[in-house]
């Protein structure tokens, strides 16, 4: 009874919990009748057309649903103790350059290990298990915290620099004399101009309020292909265009008369729950990660 109203409660409607349940609608619609019986009360708003939670229903599923959720979570904990399964999120722009290559490497050493990578431009519910651990970059500006409940350690620190396909490198040739110039050029970016204003102001450069021009890719790969194609100047540090830059894809941009300043806007870190955190599959994996991040 209590698992059908839980699940009624978090889609929304019998037959929707039916399927979420995998049993006939008309058993969802029995238990849930039995539970009110045995409550004494109206769960479900009938006049809603069985869709809705009544006021005390509402109450008593918040209660209920935290309650099978610390179940799940406290089972789920037991069977992470001693597994060799790792489920780990990661920003794309490092999954695909830089992580995804270097997996084979991990396996080779840990064949024990199953292994799963999520490519994921926002970072996972821990409280529920969603991943066993997550590497993200983060600026130096973000307000952020760690996860409660959680640990996290600074990969690296990258510098970050402009580059470009060599025929638009080409293309720009003598116009690009100092860091000021990239302004009046076609600059790419992600999700927004944040990256590139912070990359400025470590040059030493003030920007009006407004928006810097330029078509925006939202993922860091996406953005560096678009680059290797031609269409304009991006921002990207080692991890990202280390192989596009000794293929030959990618330049760094340099300007002839007054060179760049080193700049780091942000560092990659990797998070994971604190109770999980000496286990020994992820323990394995968090020092390997260290140690390929400090050779690059």
């Amino acid at each position: 009874m209590l698992r059908a109203f839980d699940a009624f409660g978090r889609v929304g409607g019998i037959r929707k919990a039916a399927q979420m349940l995998e049993v006939d609608h008309a058993v969802v619609s029995r238990h849930l009748s039995a539970l009110e019986a045995f409550v004494g009360t109206a769960l479900i708003d009938r006049r809603a057309g069985m869709r809705a939670l009544t006021s005390d229903g509402a109450e008593y599923h918040r209660r209920i649903s935290a309650a099978f959720q610390e179940i799940s979570n406290a089972t789920l904990m037991l069977r992470k103790r001693h597994d060799q399964q790792l489920l780990i999120w990661c920003s794309p722009g490092f999954a695909y350059h830089w992580l995804s290559p270097r997996l084979s490497a991990f396996a080779d050493q840990d064949d024990d290990i199953a292994f799963e990578l999520r490519s994921m431009d926002y970072g996972p519910d821990f409280a529920i298990n969603e991943a066993d651990g997550d590497i993200r970059y983060v600026r130096h500006t973000a307000s952020t915290t760690v996860p409660a409940g959680c640990r996290w350690i600074e990969l690296a620190t990258p510098t970050v620099y402009p580059v470009a396909s060599p025929t638009f490198a080409e293309s720009i040739a003598g116009r690009l004399r100092e860091a000021r110039d990239l302004l009046g050029m076609r600059l790419l970016h992600e999700e927004s101009d944040a990256e590139w204003r912070l990359w400025f102001e470590s040059q030493g450069i003030a920007l009006p309020p407004s928006t810097i021009a330029g078509p925006r890719f939202w993922h860091a790969h996406v953005m560096l292909d678009a680059a290797k194609s031609g269409q304009g100047i991006a921002l990207a540090n080692d991890f990202l265009a280390r192989n596009d830059l000794l293929s030959g894809q990618l330049v760094a941009l340099k300007p002839t008369d007054l060179p760049l300043r080193p700049a780091s806007i942000g560092s990659y870190h990797f998070t994971a729950r604190s109770d999980r955190w000496h286990n020994g599959t992820l323990a394995r994996f968090r020092n390997w990660l260290i140690r390929e991040a400090g050779r690059s």
